[in-house]
Order: C-alpha cells, then sequence, then structure tokens
C-alpha cells in the first residue's frame, strides 16, 4: 500500500467565509471539472483523521496543505491540497486568531470569474479538519511535517 499523496496544486487560491460558528477555509478551482473531482475525494475523508496546516514564510507569504493522513485513510487513492505563494497580508491576517481558535471546515468550491462574488459555487460539502496548525516554514524539517515538506518541495 502507498503512502504518497497526489498533490493539487491548481486551484486559484483561498477564500474565507464564516459557517456555523467556524471558520471555513475554501480552495477555489477555476476548472469545475477537477473541482468536483476532487470533491468527492475530499467528501470521502474521514473527519478523525483530516489535517490541514498553514506554513507561514518570512516574506510575507503562506502555503497551505490539506490532506487526510493516507497511512490511516482506507482510501485505495491519497489526495492532497497544495498552494504556496498566498500573502499573509490579506484576508489571513483576519482569519488566523479564528483559526488558533477552532479547527475550521474545508470546502471545495468553484468560480467561473475568480473576481467576482457572484460566480462562486459550492462544490463539496462542510469537512471538517481534526487537526490544524500553524508552523513556520523553519519547522519543515521535523519528522511530524514530513508531507507538508514533501508538499512544498514537489511543488
Amino acid at each position: 500500500m502507498s503512502f504518497d499523496i497526489d498533490w493539487h496544486t491548481n486551484f486559484y487560491g483561498i477564500s474565507w467565509a464564516y459557517e456555523k460558528d467556524r471558520l471555513v477555509v475554501s480552495t477555489v478551482f477555476e476548472d469545475k471539472k477537477e473541482a468536483i473531482l476532487i470533491a468527492k475525494e475530499v467528501e470521502d475523508w474521514s473527519d478523525k483523521f483530516t489535517r490541514l496546516t498553514i506554513i507561514e514564510k518570512d516574506d510575507d507569504e503562506f502555503a497551505i496543505c490539506c490532506y487526510e493522513d493516507p497511512q490511516i485513510s482506507k482510501s485505495s487513492t491519497h489526495v492532497g491540497l497544495f498552494r504556496t505563494g498566498m500573502r499573509q497580508s490579506g484576508g489571513y491576517e483576519q482569519a488566523k486568531p479564528m483559526i488558533e481558535e477552532k479547527s475550521p471546515l474545508l470546502q471545495i468550491a468553484y468560480a467561473a470569474d475568480v473576481r467576482d462574488m457572484k460566480t462562486y459555487e459550492q462544490i463539496s460539502r462542510l469537512v471538517p479538519m481534526r487537526k490544524c496548525r500553524i508552523i513556520s516554514e523553519k519547522e519543515l524539517k521535523k519528522q511530524e511535517y514530513f508531507y507538508e515538506k514533501t508538499a512544498s518541495l514537489q511543488n
């Protein structure tokens, strides 16, 4: 059995929302077929073994890494979401205290035009993240962040 994760990096970015007293992290895709494919995988993730890691970089950027632990997953395919190069000085600064307070929910979204919120469409259910961590880029050296390091090296 392979513990490799197929990292999907082809999403536009993150949209922050607030629903059911929790922050929602929406990964916004511009390709509807890809969004639907990933949503099907993500919706099958076990709520107990999901991970969301935000990696803060020294240059006002951050990366997001989200996956189901492949060592525990019952799925034969392992999908993860990874995106880097997003600015901390945007919506992330307002979202960070909420993330630290309570693990957010994940959602896959599609936008026909990412500049127009009216074109955004919810594709997946709200998926709870069991473990949510905010780390510095230096912490990727630790063994506990093996998958995050793998994703960042591949992308």
